[in-house]
């Protein structure tokens, strides 16, 4: 049995939550992440990591550093480890708007999230 899967509201509120838990996680990572989720639970979320630490935001709060663009769905994959980032990516699930480097950094970010 699959269990019902959290809104995307939900994963922001555990992502920022681990931010906080755990700002080791973000040291080195400073920049404004935006997430553009297509369709259904979609929106605009921002992972802030700057001087004060992490934080998950809903809505375009800052100015973004980068921009990954894909489906809300795609999203929650990715932070689950249910699909792989380079392979969202290589596919066109994922598209990456801004500075690259910074988006690499993402994935070590989310595994500090248990989902």
């Amino acid at each position: 049995m699959r269990f019902a899967r959290p809104s995307t509201q939900e994963v922001f509120a555990m992502i920022d939550a681990a931010l906080k838990h755990d700002p080791a996680a973000a040291k080195g990572k400073e920049g404004v992440y935006q997430f553009d989720l297509q369709g259904e639970d979609g929106g605009i979320f921002q992972m802030i990591i700057d001087e004060n630490g992490g934080r998950a935001v809903k809505g375009a709060e800052k100015e973004p550093n980068v921009i990954l663009i894909l489906e809300a769905d795609h999203f929650k994959d990715l932070v689950a480890k249910e699909l792989n980032p380079t392979v969202a990516f290589m596919s066109g699930k994922l598209k990456i708007k801004g500075n690259m480097g910074l988006a690499l950094k993402l994935q070590t970010l989310l595994n500090s999230v248990n989902f």
